[in-house]
This record gives C-alpha cells, structure tokens and sequence, in this order.
C-alpha cells in the first residue's frame, strides 16, 4: 500500500457508532490523537407508517449543564453529545446502500471509516469509500469469538483473558487483516461492563495508533488465520443456563459475575433438585472446597447455596 499526504495533515474520517460507553470511547480517543473526524454516522431505523429518508443530519441539542458530580463519563457522554460539542456533522442513515446515503459521505473525500460497535451491515459501495479502507474496533483476540457479542462468549466459555483487535474491515463478518491487537486479562469476578470499558479505552488508543499508521504507510499488516476462526451469534435463551452439574464453583461465579444482569435473566439448571431451574442475577462468593450437605440447592434465609461439580457458590 503506498499514499502520500501532506506534512502536518491528519487523516480525515467518518466515524461509524452507536450511543453507548464503546463508541463514546473509541470516538474521543480519535479526538484526542488529533484525527481529522470529518462527520459521525449512527443507526436509524424506520417510522411505522412514514416515509423515512435513506439519510437525514441528525440535530441534538446540548444537556442543561449539572452541577451534581458524576461517578463516570460514559454515564452522560455519548456520540451524539460529542459530535455536537465538537460542532462535528452528525448523521442518522437508515439505508447504508442508497445512493443519497454513498453522495453524501463521499463528500467528506474520507481517508478512512472507523467502525466502534455499529448495528448495520456495512455494504461494500461504503466500505469501498474511504481510500485506506475502513478500521473495525473489535473486543476478542481475532480471529477466535467473531461476531456480534464477543463479551458474553468470552465469559460463556470461561477465558481468563481477552483482547482488542482492530482490523480492515472486508465482506466477511470480522474476518478482514489485523492491524493492531492486545490483551486483556480477565479477573474473577469482573462484570461486562468493565471489560467493555477497559476493550473501549484500549479500542479507543489502538484505534487512533492503526488509522495514523495506514496514513503514514507504517502500517504492519497480518492476515487472520481461518483455521483458528470461531464465530458466535446473539445468545439465546439455553446459552443463559448455567449446568451447574458440569461447571465449577469459579466457572459459575465468573460467569454470573460477568453477565447477570443481561437483558434476560441467568438460571441455574439444577434437575436434580426440587427448583429444577432458578433464575439468578447476582453471585456473591465461591468455594471451591466440597460441602457436606449433598442437596443441590440449600435455602438458609439468605442468599442461596447452590452446590456445583467442584464446590459451591452464593446466589441470589
């Protein structure tokens, strides 16, 4: 690959995300690493019973300013807050492949687009749009969890680590070259979103690091090893059982630590005791030392003990 810019030019580019912690993250470290963020794109779907443009600028005004305190910035920051503070243009598309939707971004003449968790397919007229190809912030070590919620199979699966990976994007689902990756290691007891903050913030640095790397040429790029590929699908409902027959008390609370509060309740599957299932949200301790009382599920009053293969957690 071979390009030339200008001395003391910033890559231009349009950023591709949603109104949640991963794209506010990825969009402010572009920000910060004096990236040329020509215009912000987000999801928009359809209006029952009217006709909705391919593409429509989004206008959002500033929130009345507070003076209480706030724990964390992703709690009252968005994209959409961003790009309007930064006065950047702000787009909604509902049809990605329309040609309206292909003039206007083309106007923007993009080096790059940078992807940070996006709810559409991305066609290939956009993805052939940029001159250096379109940059996906992706939250596994790829190619292993492709797909569109890599968070919850790392915890499904039980991995002790993680990673980053940002990567051109192709036709394929998380499939296209790697850029740039790191690892991220996973604590007992973590829960989503902290990983997923801790994968923006690194998403965020490697994001900013690869885009000034393809526009300077220094770029080292690996393709992905299929034969290592693994790819998973939204969770259904049996991937929220949690066999604790088969699982180990550690395997059980990091899970449940991990994804209790998902938008659909865990539950334990216990058949071989009277609740024969148990919906759960919160694990507060493990062992892994054997109990003496052989029931798979012991009510004292408080949290619930639930004997699992080795061991036994407290749940509630």
């Amino acid at each position: 690959m071979s390009n030339s810019f200008e001395q003391g030019t910033a890559p231009r580019v349009l950023f591709f995300g949603m109104q949640g912690t991963f794209s506010a993250l990825a969009l402010s470290a572009l920000l910060e690493a004096g990236i040329d963020v020509r215009g912000v794109v987000i999801p928009g779907g359809a209006i029952p019973g009217r006709a909705t443009p391919a593409i429509t600028r989004y206008e959002n005004p500033l929130p009345a300013r507070t003076m209480l305190p706030l724990a964390h910035t992703s709690l009252h920051t968005n994209i959409v807050q961003i790009a309007t503070k930064q006065h950047l243009p702000l787009w909604k598309v509902s049809r990605l492949n329309d040609p309206t939707t292909h003039a206007i971004l083309a106007d923007y003449e993009p080096d790059l687009v940078c992807v940070a968790c996006f709810s559409r397919l991305i066609p290939a007229r956009i993805l052939d749009l940029p001159r250096l190809g379109c940059l996906n912030v992706h939250p596994s070590l790829l190619p292993a969890n492709r797909g569109p919620e890599p968070l919850f199979w790392t915890f499904r699966e039980h991995q002790h680590e993680t990673g980053i990976t940002i990567h051109l994007m192709d036709r394929g689902m998380d499939s296209g070259p790697i850029v740039l990756q790191e690892r991220i290691e996973i604590p007992d007891g973590m829960s989503y979103e902290l990983l997923e903050t801790r994968c923006a913030e690194r998403g965020g640095a490697l994001l900013a690091q690869a885009a000034w790397q393809l526009y300077r040429d220094e770029a080292q790029i690996a393709e992905q090893d299929e034969a290592l590929s693994s790819y998973h699908s939204f969770p259904a409902y049996e991937d929220l059982g949690i066999p604790v027959d088969q699982w180990d008390a550690r395997e059980v609370y990091n899970f449940i630590s991990g994804v209790g509060h998902w938008e659909s309740p865990l539950h334990i599957e216990a058949p071989d005791s009277e609740l024969e299932t148990l919906e759960v949200r919160n694990c507060y301790s493990y062992s892994l030392e054997p109990l003496e009382d052989k029931r798979r599920v012991i009510d004292e009053g408080g949290p619930l003990v639930v004997r699992c293969k080795q061991g036994w957690v407290r749940v509630v």
